[in-house]
């Protein structure tokens, strides 16, 4: 093989070896099919672009809110001061189990649980309703963050939109599927609801389980209510339901009413009567009566007893008299 030809193979040699290298430097272009949920900001698969905070365990949620990985909680820092919030709830969430809130010491800033001062324990909530943080700044007071603790039972949500920063990835009512939208659950419609959903930031998963019913609870009673709602003897009732209550006025003041087990019971006292029943989601019937003087058995012994006594009595008397007549 003469020299030309050695020159030209390793010239060839060595183009091949270089054109390799940079197929082997160069990126991979391809086509690949995405079916999940998209981040509305990034227009990326949710959850792909997370950046954390530089120097921090944090990831920025909102505006107002970050995620702090080392404390699993949410963050919310406090405009003009030092003080930041630490709650393992993301604003506007609602949830089932029980939410912890550190205010840092920070004494101007309090908690508001349906529009009251909270006082309980801040490091674990669990009473159901709304709650409210609030920073006392300069005579007022300024919104922080919110979110709802949801018992078994509810009547008062209506539609479930999940906090900024978060999509709605299943639903089902009865069992049956009720997705419609990635932020809003219609839950209009009575029955058992089961709600799941995402932070597109950190992948977090939470899940919202709640009966729905807003059909107030019934009582029946035992004992005839007129057409003017009185009645001329003991009322005795039933149907409250379990984790149902009653609360009643008599005369215009509070008092005490038995419930049995069974959710039966029986008002004897005469008087004016306002009975509210509740049922465990919050719903109340209201019941206006009024007992009038009446005799039962237990009365009429003691009527029986009165006049035998007083017959015993006016008989003693009378046999005294005919023997001192006689005497």
């Amino acid at each position: 093989m003469d020299m030309t030809v050695k020159k030209t193979l390793r010239a060839l040699a060595a183009a091949a070896a270089l054109v390799l290298l940079l197929l082997l430097a160069a990126p991979v272009f391809a086509d690949v099919e995405y079916s999940g949920v998209l981040d509305p900001m990034t227009n990326q698969p949710a959850g792909s672009a997370v950046e954390t905070v530089s120097g921090t365990d944090r990831v920025q949620i909102s505006n107002t809110m970050y995620y702090d990985w080392s404390t699993h909680d949410y963050v919310y820092p406090i405009d003009g001061s030092l003080t930041e919030v630490h709650v393992t709830a993301a604003d506007g969430m609602y949830l089932n189990v029980p939410v912890s809130v550190d205010t840092g010491g920070d004494e101007t800033v309090g908690v508001y649980h349906n529009g009251a001062e909270y006082t309980g324990d801040l490091s674990t909530i669990n009473e159901a309703g709304d709650y409210v943080v609030q920073a006392r700044v300069g005579g007022g007071s300024r919104r922080i963050m919110s979110f709802t603790l949801v018992g078994p039972y509810s009547n008062a949500i209506q539609r479930f939109t999940v906090p900024d920063g978060f999509f709605v990835t299943s639903a089902t009512l009865d069992g049956q599927d009720a997705y419609s939208d990635r932020y809003v659950v219609d839950m209009t419609k009575e029955g058992v609801y089961e709600v799941e959903y995402e932070c597109m930031s950190t992948d977090l998963a939470y899940t919202l389980s709640v009966e729905i019913d807003r059909t107030p609870p019934a009582l029946a009673f035992q004992g005839k209510i007129g057409d003017d709602n009185q009645v001329r003897s003991a009322l005795k009732f039933s149907g409250v339901e379990k984790g149902g209550t009653l609360s009643l006025l008599r005369n215009g003041e509070l008092t005490d009413v038995y419930v049995e087990a069974d959710g039966t019971g029986v008002i004897r006292d005469t008087g004016i009567y306002v009975l509210r029943a509740y049922d465990a989601a919050g719903n109340v019937k209201e019941y206006d009566f009024s007992i009038l003087m009446y005799f039962d058995t237990g009365s009429w012994i003691f009527i029986a007893l009165v006049i035998a006594s007083i017959a015993a009595v006016i008989a003693y008397v009378m046999i005294k008299r005919k023997r001192l007549r006689i005497g």
